[in-house]
């Protein structure tokens, strides 16, 4: 957000970019974001698992949740809480828009560090 408290929309990829996939790993404003489909919503999250910093890239996505390939944490799609465990701390999910083709999210809002969280 500016100073304001306004959004800062920043576009992070296209429909087309997703090439019929549900799930999409990209970069934007300096963060590794995963951006899913999920009905008709995308969703952006911070592409790291909050057990051990593992990308979450390539998890399983079923009923609202995620699940981290690595070591099956799941988290909430949607709110980002932590479900099951090994990991205990919830996602940071960024606010996203869809116009058009294009995806935007505000990346203005830091994700919290967790660095006594995990070593990643």
């Amino acid at each position: 957000m500016d100073e304001a408290g306004a959004v800062s929309w920043t576009r992070v990829a296209t429909l087309g970019d997703f090439q019929g996939l549900r799930q999409l790993a990209c970069r934007g404003g300096g963060w590794e974001l995963l951006l899913l489909r999920v009905g008709g919503d995308i969703i952006v999250l911070h592409n790291y698992c909050t057990h051990l910093g593992k990308p979450l890239t390539g998890g399983r996505v079923m009923a609202g949740q995620i699940m981290c390939p690595y070591h099956g944490a799941c988290f909430d799609v949607r709110s980002g809480a932590a479900v099951s465990g090994p990991a205990v701390f919830p996602l940071h999910r960024f606010a996203s828009r869809l116009d058009g083709e294009h995806i935007y999210a505000d990346l203005s809002k830091t994700p919290p560090n967790l660095a006594a969280g995990f070593a990643g």
